[in-house]
């Protein structure tokens, strides 16, 4: 098996552990921080242009998200972590958009780093992106790899008050983040099964070597969703154990829903393979029916070329030679070999 290797990663040789150094794809755009301070009482939100703005929520008695879109600017992430006090190997973790998903507890918060997945609705390759929480009771701190996302359900939930939201803590906004987190892996796992589906179809009416490249192409998006929900279902297991009881219950549920898709992952990694299987067996039933063809071919063209070569000998002394009639004799006893070869291997059923 060939070995997975990013390069990306060699841009921090050589530095120290908590050096800063976005590892990702090339991105330039500006990074948007966007900011919703909230309790059950009232709703603000708001874009923020500077970090330094954020500090007056540090020590509010509200709930506040701030949701930065891009972690590619170093110091932009620094100055997050200055103002909230975050550890610099988090921040580094941050940073690295190749981090395994992993959920980290400190004294004053909680760090998750996990893989938001989606199928491109185009190619229907599934897409990964870095998303990293850090989490307190009191704020929750959103870093995402790119612009654009699917918690806008939550926004309107808190702008409208709608359900628990507002009288919850930043714990609990942490759980609905990852509840969309897991829809979205229920919906990929969706996605795959559809395609594998829709694959073996195509390997029952007609398999074409693009159809080998679908299936390479399954089972590499496979290894990413798997890399994606394994380690996050020891997070959330991990949190369940941790949370107390009134919040627990709540990951205690999305584990359970992380759990089903992970067995799910095993049964599609059988299909693939058994796609592999059936694509095989599908070109050697199609060789095995054309060596049929050329064999019966070559069996029926022995006997002619037997006869054809009995009289291209030319011996002077051979009565058939002169019969006026002779060339057609022979070609009426060629066909008739022909027809009874036909008829014989009609019989046996081998045409």
């Amino acid at each position: 098996m060939t070995a997975i290797h990013n390069p990306q990663r060699s841009k921090k040789a050589g530095l120290g552990p908590d050096s800063l150094v976005y590892v990702g794809k090339k991105n330039t755009s500006e990074v948007q921080i966007q900011l919703i301070d909230y309790n059950a009482d009232y709703e603000r939100s708001e874009k923020i242009h500077h970090v330094e703005d954020c500090a007056a929520f540090c020590d509010s008695k509200s709930v506040t998200w701030i949701d930065i879109a891009g972690i590619h600017d170093s110091k932009v992430i620094e100055a997050i972590g200055n103002q909230f006090h975050i550890h610099p190997l988090v921040l580094e973790d941050i940073m690295n958009s190749t981090s395994r998903p992993k959920v980290e507890f400190f004294d004053d918060y909680m760090f998750i780093t996990m893989k938001m997945l989606e199928t491109d609705a185009t190619t229907g390759e599934v897409q990964k992106e870095q998303l990293s929480l850090i989490v307190s009771a009191g704020f929750v701190i959103m870093f995402q790899e790119q612009t654009g996302d699917d918690f806008d359900p939550i926004r309107e939930r808190i702008k409208t008050a709608k359900g628990k939201v507002r009288n919850k803590d930043g714990y609990y906004l942490a759980y609905l983040i990852l509840d969309i987190v897991v829809d979205k892996y229920i919906a990929t796992n969706e996605s795959l099964l559809s395609q594998i589906e829709e694959v073996e179809a195509i390997i029952l009416k007609q398999a074409t070597e693009q159809t080998l490249h679908r299936i390479l192409g399954l089972r590499k998006d496979l290894i990413d969703i798997k890399h994606g929900i394994d380690p996050m279902k020891e997070a959330i297991n991990t949190i369940s154990l941790e949370m107390d009881t009134e919040i627990s219950k709540y990951y205690r549920d999305l584990y359970d829903h992380i759990i089903y898709e992970s067995e799910n992952l095993s049964m599609y990694r059988e299909m693939i393979v058994n796609l592999m299987d059936l694509y095989h067996s599908t070109l050697s039933v199609k060789m095995n029916q054309v060596m049929k063809v050329l064999t019966i071919m070559t069996t029926i063209f022995v006997p002619l070329t037997f006869i054809v070569g009995v009289y291209g000998m030319n011996f002077d002394y051979m009565p058939e030679l002169h019969e006026p009639n002779g060339y057609f004799f022979v070609m009426g006893g060629m066909a008739l070999v022909v027809i009874g070869m036909l008829f014989y291997f009609r019989k046996k059923r081998w045409l």
